[in-house]
C-alpha cells in the first residue's frame, strides 16, 4: 500500500508539472501573437501588409547583436564600455587594473551593468539606420536601456519608442515590450574575478592558485595568469566556451608593489 501511495504521489507531481509546462507555453504563445497582432494593427493603420513580420524581426535582431556586442567588449575591457583611470591603453582596448598596488578598483556588478546599458544606447541607432523600407518610415529618439546580470544570463529591457509613417499617417511600436536575453557566464565569471582580487585583503602578494582552479572548475571556466609588461603587473583572463560558438574571454590586470 505504501508503494501504491508513492506512486499516485508521483503521478499527481507529474501531471502538476505537465499543466505548469502547458501554461507556460501558452503564455509564451499569447505574447508572441499579441506582439505579432500588435505591429499587424499598425501596418493596417498605414496601410501597409505582408512587412510586419519581418520589420520585427529586423528590430528585433539589432537589439540582440548590439547587446551580444556590448558583451563581447565588456568581455575584453574588464566590464567597461568607458575606460576607468587605471588603465593600460593598447590603442585599439584598453585593459583596466582590478588592484593597483594596495588599491581595490574592482567595479560593482551595477557598474557594469550601467557600462552594458551605455553600450547598447550609444551603439543600436547605428545598426536600426541601416534599415530601409520603401513603403514607410521609421524614426526614433535616443534609447534607454536597463541590463541586468543574472545567473546563466544577461537581460536587456530598451525603452525605445519607434515611429512608423507613411504619407500623412503614423503609428508608434514600443521596443520595451520586447525584452533580450543572452545566456551568458558573466555571474560567474565576475565572482572568480572577485575572489581572486579581494584575496589581496588578506594577502597583498598571494593568490591561493589552486583555490582559483577549483573555483573556476566548480562554474565551468577556465583562469589563466599572464605576466604582463613588467614584473609588477598580472594579467588575468577568465574564458568559458559553453555559451556561445566562439570562446568568451573577460580580461583585467592587477599590479603589485616590487
Amino acid at each position: 500500500m505504501k508503494k501504491r501511495g508513492k506512486r499516485g504521489q508521483i503521478s499527481v507531481f507529474i501531471i502538476i508539472a505537465v499543466i505548469i509546462i502547458a501554461v507556460a507555453v501558452i503564455f509564451l504563445i499569447i505574447n508572441f501573437s499579441q506582439s505579432k497582432t500588435k505591429l499587424d494593427n499598425i501596418f493596417s493603420k498605414l496601410g501597409i501588409k505582408t512587412q510586419s513580420s519581418l520589420v520585427q524581426s529586423s528590430i528585433l535582431d539589432c537589439v540582440e547583436n548590439t547587446a551580444r556586442d556590448s558583451l563581447v567588449i565588456i568581455g575584453i575591457q574588464g566590464g567597461y564600455y568607458n575606460a576607468p583611470e587605471k588603465n593600460v591603453d593598447l590603442g585599439w582596448t584598453f585593459i583596466p587594473y582590478y588592484y593597483y598596488e594596495g588599491i581595490f578598483l574592482m567595479p560593482t556588478k551595477e557598474k557594469i551593468e550601467q557600462e552594458l546599458s551605455l553600450y547598447v544606447d550609444d551603439n543600436l541607432a547605428a545598426c536600426l539606420n541601416e534599415l530601409e523600407y520603401n513603403e514607410f518610415s521609421i524614426s526614433y529618439d535616443n534609447s534607454k536601456t536597463t541590463a541586468t546580470i543574472e545567473e546563466k544570463k544577461v537581460s536587456f529591457i530598451t525603452d525605445l519608442k519607434i515611429t512608423f509613417k507613411k504619407d500623412d499617417s503614423s503609428s508608434e511600436f514600443e521596443l520595451s515590450n520586447h525584452p533580450v536575453e543572452i545566456e551568458s557566464a558573466l555571474s560567474d565569471i565576475l565572482e572568480v574575478a572577485s575572489y581572486i582580487t579581494e584575496g589581496h585583503k588578506e594577502d597583498p602578494e598571494f593568490v591561493c592558485i589552486s583555490c582559483v582552479a577549483d573555483m573556476a572548475e566548480s562554474k565551468n571556466l577556465y583562469v589563466d595568469m599572464l605576466d604582463f609588461g613588467d614584473e609588477s603587473s598580472t594579467l588575468i583572463v577568465i574564458s568559458e566556451n559553453y555559451t556561445s560558438s566562439e570562446p568568451y574571454v573577460f580580461e583585467f590586470l592587477n599590479k603589485y608593489v616590487v
